[in-house]
């Protein structure tokens, strides 16, 4: 209340000093002007006891300002102290005692030799494969065939000496039939009739030894169905065997062509 009459009163002295230099003549007023301003001021205080200021209520906090632009980034700081298992620095430790050697393994070496063995005994399974299917498409090339056992008795109709139907065999896969039974001596002499084109050879000869007969490994014969009087080496040159229509066994030069027949 007090403040507030304070500048009341203010305001009235000042607006008094106004109107009583408005009222003077210009010169008087510039003149007293002239000796106001050599004297002091008057003091608020001469005129009205002053009392103690009072202090009023903090006033409200003004607005937050706008967000000012982002100032650059600033130098890197020092690094920190150490972590605890530095400052520590323990000593590395002493390696520990070897343990126990382990078990033999099995040997690297040894199980290559069984591996390779496999391979080798299955490269020879495929070899005789391919070889029988060889054989297969040879023994084709001879329509008319009879089979005894294990045995394949083929002709392809022709004619020819002894040492060239041999050959024709040997490329077929086969051999010139040594029959060494009676069912396969049988087998033959069918085969000889059908093609209707005379006897066919064996493939026993005495090479060797005059009038002694043997297969083509030189083993003796084990079975024989020798003519009447056979062999009997007519002019010294009979050294091989043909087998005739009823199955008989006859000794002949082996420059005769007779039926080549062939046996698988």
């Amino acid at each position: 209340m007090s403040f507030l009459f304070l500048s009341t009163l203010k305001a009235m002295l000042l607006l008094l000093s106004v109107l009583v230099l408005l009222t003077q003549p210009p010169r008087s007023r510039g003149a007293e002007v002239k000796s106001l301003s050599k004297k002091p001021l008057i003091d608020n205080c001469t005129l009205v006891m002053c009392s103690p200021v009072e202090i009023g209520l903090p006033g409200r906090d003004g607005r937050d300002g706008k967000e000012g632009p982002r100032g650059a980034k600033g130098d890197p700081g020092s690094p920190g102290a150490k972590g605890r298992i530095e400052m520590l620095d323990v000593p590395k430790g002493d390696n520990g005692s070897a343990g126990e050697p382990g078990p033999k393994g099995d040997s690297g070496l040894r199980d290559m030799a069984a591996l390779r063995q496999q391979l080798e005994a299955l490269q020879g399974q495929l070899r005789s494969l391919q070889g029988a299917f060889l054989q297969y498409k040879k023994v084709e090339l001879f329509p008319n065939g009879r089979g005894v056992g294990q045995k394949i008795f083929k002709t392809a109709g022709f004619v020819k000496p002894f040492q060239e139907a041999e050959q024709v065999c040997a490329q077929a896969g086969g051999q010139l039939p040594s029959p060494r039974s009676e069912a396969e001596n049988h087998a033959l002499q069918q085969l000889v009739e059908i093609e209707n084109k005379g006897p066919g050879y064996l493939s026993m000869t005495d090479f060797w030894k005059e009038g002694w007969f043997t297969y083509p490994d030189r083993k003796p014969l084990v079975y024989s169905k020798w003519g009447p009087g056979e062999p009997n080496n007519s002019k010294g040159r009979e050294d091989c065997v043909e087998i005739k229509t009823n199955g008989k066994w006859n000794d002949v030069p082996c420059g005769e062509k007779l039926l080549v027949i062939c046996e698988f």
